[in-house]
């Protein structure tokens, strides 16, 4: 007898893909937000049922709360000095969802992003997938920490009124940003995604100093292999011809 199969938002399958070591972005959406209660940001195009949903929401005053879908705790950090606080929610696409909406209370302005990723491990998913996180004044380039086991997500806040520009260190991949409008005291938010290594793979570097900064890890749960990996400019843990063979 054959299968049974469901429609999963792009064909029809039988089983959820398996899941890898290392999930695979899919796509993003984004949002920067101000004077308003709500922030909606659809799923994006191409997420398939199984799919690793990544929602973040950065407020400028008070904790943002995940109105839809429902039935999701988002993990929620607010630093000592409260000019933002971090909200991230994480869980398995169904097909059913529609826009994610958050709620922003009084906050003037708020920067959001979806991120998806396939093949990630949704059993074992984490109601607090921040791995790790770091604050910063008056800076110019944001250090990333050393990545963790699987997919690791790397989202940077500056508070300024002149952020413009930006750019990763190499072995980091860009995924999505959200600029705070120029001439205006606004969270900027920026998100990149490695293979976890161990090892840190320099900083986020930005075309003016902030006021204030924070760097957040998220990791994408997945399947290990039990093999080792080698992130291309990881000098310090990895040396290609020496520790391991490119296949």
């Amino acid at each position: 007898m054959p299968s049974p199969q469901y429609w999963d938002g792009q064909g029809w399958v039988s089983a959820a893909p398996p899941a890898r070591e290392f999930a695979v972005f899919v796509g993003s959406n984004k949002g920067n937000y101000k004077d308003t209660r709500y922030a909606g940001i659809p799923i994006p195009g191409g997420t398939r049922v199984s799919d690793y949903v990544v929602s973040i929401c950065a407020n400028t005053r008070g904790f943002p709360k995940l109105v839809s879908p429902p039935g999701h705790l988002p993990q929620i950090i607010s630093p000592s000095n409260d000019e933002v606080s971090f909200a991230v929610a994480c869980w398995p696409y169904t097909g059913k969802e529609g826009d994610v909406v958050w709620d922003l209370g009084d906050s003037p302005q708020a920067a959001c992003m979806n991120l998806v990723y396939r093949n990630g491990d949704v059993g074992n998913q984490s109601v607090t997938p921040v791995r790790d996180m770091q604050l910063y004044k008056g800076v110019d380039s944001v250090p990333l920490m050393p990545s963790k086991d699987f997919t690791s997500v790397f989202v940077a806040l500056a508070v300024s009124r002149q952020v413009s520009s930006y750019s990763w260190p190499e072995g980091v991949l860009p995924r999505e940003a959200v600029m705070g409008r120029f001439g205006s005291y606004e969270i900027s938010a920026f998100a990149a995604d490695t293979p976890g290594a161990g090892a840190s793979l320099g900083a986020l570097q930005l075309n003016t100093t902030v006021d204030a900064a924070a760097m957040y890890l998220v990791t994408i749960p997945g399947k290990s292999d039990g093999k080792p990996t080698w992130i291309l400019g990881d000098a310090a843990a990895s040396i290609l011809g020496r520790t391991t063979t490119l296949q």
